[in-house]
């Protein structure tokens, strides 16, 4: 065997691997001694058919797959020995190769292979990037204790209806409904608010609820073609009032609804819920983060990537990639790539890796967070590890686990080496910061700070208040089908 490595410039290289005859024999010779002791073929007993007819039979299949076993291993050790860090898959070069198996005795492989780049992370180089922290408005922490309150309250049937009751209505002979309030329009409100059980009240169906969705459930209709436009009007009769009030915040509704005893005080309870609503929050200033902190990476970091290789590769690869699109959209594929190495460069510098036990501790801490709150953590452990096995044995999900806990270290990392300068304001401040109207919240900067922000790679920051109500479960959204 000869083997031989060129330069054709610093990053695309190529390694010529001549296999010889005398390389494969002996391998081959051993696999057709079993082939031939466990053969079948027509005419003879089992182990007994002539080795010319295995040969025959056989040989060549075998050459081809050893040759290609000991070119593969010889590459890979060749790479391994010289520290020669590859990245992609080595190309064939078919011009300069001699693969005809059914003539020939001896080989030549040629590849051609890209070299990673050699290059520094100069954090401290970089210029200060801004990073956002939402707060919690007192509005959002008065709504967030309100529903654990509600959670917790008494029913009570009210003499008129107000903004958080459930009414229950008929009309015809035998129809019959219920809705909230708060699902109706202004007008719908305008109907019902300070109406009592036995008023009876004129509605358009179509004018009523603030969404199609409701107003099929309130008329009960599957029909996924149900016309709104169609559903007329009527005169419904109020049957009854629902009200939840809301729990006292005293002694008992303290160990009611915080049984493990974390929370016993009113100014306990307003700090906790803060807490929950900027945990939500915090996904979008994490995403927000990310992108910049990708960015300006990108952009600092100095390396070169070997872009006509790159180009040949993409396309010998991907047939549903035209030369026309690869070029167009030439920027995109460069930036991630240069990602890539970045990222991956800063998990072997740091010695970045996601354990077993990281896994486990996040699946349990999910069910735990979401189903689990109201009992004391010893009580339900038993039943969280039963969970924790479960969803291991997932292992698609159980990757995406790994590949998210990952990126979860890698936004660490950021957070303590990049130069940060912290914003904070409430939701509507975090628009202005990231559609760039900065002005008022760039005036109270928190502080400036070799540090970065949590934050995992991905869209852009969405605007969209109404993201906040399933962000709490987003974090571990990948085991949502895990049901407890």
């Amino acid at each position: 065997m000869n083997i031989t490595h060129e330069k054709a410039t610093e990053n695309v290289q190529q390694l010529c691997i001549e296999v010889n005859k005398s390389d494969y024999t002996e391998q081959v010779e051993t696999a057709l001694k079993k082939y031939r002791k466990t053969a079948q073929i027509p005419g003879f007993r089992v182990g007994n058919a002539p080795m010319g007819l295995i040969k025959r039979n056989y040989e060549k299949p075998l050459i081809a797959d050893e040759v290609n076993k000991i070119t593969s291993e010889t590459m890979y050790d060749y790479f391994q020995k010289n520290n020669i860090n590859v990245m992609f898959e080595p190309m064939l070069i078919e011009e300069k190769s001699t693969l005809d198996f059914e003539t020939q005795e001896n080989f030549v492989f040629a590849f051609e292979f890209a070299v990673q780049p050699e290059f520094e992370i100069d954090f401290p180089s970089f210029p200060i990037m801004k990073a956002f922290r939402i707060e919690a408005a007192k509005t959002e922490v008065e709504d967030f204790m309100n529903q654990i309150r509600k959670r917790h309250g008494d029913y009570i049937n009210p003499e008129i209806i107000e903004d958080d009751d459930y009414i229950t209505v008929k009309w015809g002979e035998n129809e019959n409904g219920f809705f909230f309030v708060k699902d109706l329009t202004d007008k719908g409100k305008e109907w019902f608010l300070g109406k009592k059980a036995g008023d009876c009240v004129p509605i358009v169906f179509n004018e009523m609820f603030v969404s199609k969705e409701n107003l099929k459930k309130f008329l009960k209709k599957e029909d996924a073609h149900f016309d709104e436009n169609s559903a007329g009007s009527a005169e419904v009769t109020i049957i009854s009032i629902g009200r939840v009030n809301l729990a006292e915040m005293n002694e008992a509704f303290f160990k009611k609804a915080f049984p493990d005893g974390s929370i016993t005080t009113v100014k306990a309870f307003e700090k906790h819920a803060a807490q929950q609503i900027e945990i939500q929050w915090k996904q979008e200033t994490d995403r927000k983060f990310m992108n910049d902190a990708i960015a300006l990476l990108i952009q600092n970091v100095t390396l070169e990537l070997p872009e006509e290789f790159i180009k040949r590769f993409i396309l010998r690869n991907n047939e549903d990639i035209s030369e026309e699109t690869l070029n167009k959209e030439w920027k995109q594929y460069y930036e991630s790539f240069k990602w890539q190495l970045i990222e991956s460069k800063l998990g072997k510098d740091e010695k970045i890796e996601v354990t077993l036990d990281d896994v486990k501790n996040h699946i349990r801490n999910f069910y735990y967070q979401n189903y689990f709150m109201q009992f004391n953590l010893a009580d339900v452990e038993e039943r969280l590890n039963q969970l924790v096995e479960e969803a291991l044995k997932d292992k698609k999900q159980v990757k995406q686990l790994y590949d998210q806990l990952f990126d979860q270290k890698i936004m660490e990392l950021l957070q303590s080496k990049m130069n940060i300068e912290e914003l904070s304001g409430d939701f509507n401040e975090f628009v202005s910061f990231i559609t760039g109207k900065e002005m008022e919240v760039a005036e109270k900067p928190k502080k400036q700070k070799a540090e970065g922000a949590k934050a995992r790679k991905g869209e852009g920051a969405k605007e969209e208040k109404g993201k906040k109500e399933k962000g709490k479960k987003e974090e571990g959204e990948i085991l949502l089908n895990f049901e407890p």
